[in-house]
């Protein structure tokens, strides 16, 4: 792999351990890793970035998504989310092809990649296809097979050979940027037999257990009116609950349930724009899981849901949301907002070590902002510039991105698929779909 120097960053927003916003930094890359930071003027590297007015900061980190409903895009907007299932979606996905789910995955790519998203956990269908067009896009993917029983023990044993399958799938495409990931998807549509299976699964495999909870106020009643328990306590009570949990969404949890799950170590994906497009009705209890230590990442949801993949404008909403439910504007700064979808959303995928921040060692998933722009002038100094990202800045600005030491995207130009043939094809796709 040739080396890499991003040569005079205008601003470098480490997110380390100090929150370090250094001035007039470079950054020399070697092997997919960060080599060094700061001043390496005297250094020279195969492939050279002038980043003269350019903010550098990790790559985001988007927790939750379904990739391929990209093609879903504003197809059902304005519904109840039942009537946005049952008439809209639900249907549609029995069109589904593995064809039109790489389409969409490379949409997804596409989108993600042009506004600085570089690690993401994804759970859908025809995931050997996501994968493949994740792996062709160059991001770094922790993908789940989305497993649904509907406490059917034929169709649990067909969920968890499908599974299987995709672990062995990933295995060996010893791409070391795609993990498998379990996808249970949620206690209302999972046996506890799959959900206990699943974890099993996941703590052998060291793997990620992605599972959708508490969502909607109405999957709390139907938890208590079925097993007289709320959600996670039912999770807890048949010993679901564990460290590898990304649990998607939480939104109405009580203080009881957070304490389950910091007990257990899961962690939670926050999707804010995709609750308040579905009306949810509730706002996840951040400030009580932050008093718990339950790490939290930032999540879009799906294209069909939201409808971006853009982690700009959910952090400015999240924080945004939590002021307003909380009538607090501090009760979530921009410096924790920006943790969120940066090294706390690392912590959520157990990846902290390797994800997250701009530090000597840590894999090379970096971004590059153009500065130069009208909506981010003026910048006043370093005590601002964190503001400045995440209450100033959008998907637009994102000029270079960088997951692993390669370049995908410069000058906003995608570096690793033709961008125009993505659009049409997945135009097609979509259509198709619809008229089917």
């Amino acid at each position: 792999m040739p080396s890499l120097l991003i040569r005079n960053a205008d601003w470098l927003v480490t997110q380390n351990k100090a929150r370090d916003v250094l001035r007039n930094s470079s950054i020399l890359i070697r092997d997919g890793a960060i080599e060094q930071i700061g001043k390496v003027s005297s250094v020279s590297a195969d492939i050279e970035i002038d980043a003269k007015g350019k903010i550098a900061l990790p790559g985001l980190i988007n927790t939750h998504t379904h990739l391929s409903m990209t093609l879903f895009r504003g197809f059902a907007d304005d519904m109840h989310l039942q009537d946005w299932l049952q008439r809209k979606i639900w249907p549609l996905e029995t069109k589904l092809t593995d064809q039109a789910c790489y389409q969409g995955a490379l949409l997804g790519s596409a989108e993600m990649i042009m506004s600085g998203t570089t690690s993401f956990v994804d759970m859908y269908f025809h995931m050997e296809d996501v994968a493949r067009a994740v792996g062709e896009a160059g991001l770094r993917g922790f993908l789940s097979y989305g497993v649904i029983d509907l406490f059917d023990s034929a169709k649990a044993k067909a969920e968890q050979d499908n599974t299987r399958k995709f672990f062995d799938y990933v295995r060996n495409l010893n791409n070391p940027r795609i993990k498998f990931a379990l996808g249970p998807h949620a206690p209302y549509t999972c046996s506890a037999d799959t959900l206990l299976w699943a974890k099993e699964f996941a703590e052998e495999n060291h793997s990620i257990l992605h599972i959708h909870i508490a969502e909607t106020r109405r999957e709390q009643a139907d938890s208590q009116k079925q097993h007289a328990l709320r959600a996670v306590e039912y999770l807890d009570k048949i010993g679901a609950l564990s460290e590898n949990m990304l649990a998607a969404h939480c939104v109405w949890l009580t203080k009881g349930e957070v304490g389950l799950l910091a007990k257990a170590g899961a962690r939670v994906a926050h999707c804010p724009v995709s609750n308040m497009k579905l009306a949810s009705g509730g706002v996840a209890p951040l400030p009580e899981m932050f008093d718990f230590g339950v790490p939290v990442g930032l999540g879009t949801d799906g294209a069909a849901s939201n409808n971006t993949l853009d982690m700009f404008e959910t952090m400015k909403v999240c924080a945004l949301l939590h002021k307003a439910h909380r009538w607090d504007p501090t009760v979530l700064n921009a410096q924790k907002t920006l943790d969120l979808a940066t090294i706390d959303g690392a912590r959520a995928l157990g990846a902290e070590n390797e994800l997250g921040s701009i530090e000597v060692g840590k894999r090379a998933d970096i971004i590059l902002l153009d500065s130069r722009a009208p909506n981010l002038a003026p910048l006043h100094g370093r005590d601002t510039v964190v503001s400045d990202l995440v209450y100033s800045a959008s998907a637009a600005n994102v000029d270079t991105t960088i997951v692993d030491g390669r370049v995908l995207m410069q000058n906003r130009e995608i570096k690793t698929f033709n961008l125009h043939q993505v659009l049409a094809e997945s135009q097609q796709a979509a259509l198709t779909l619809v008229s089917g």
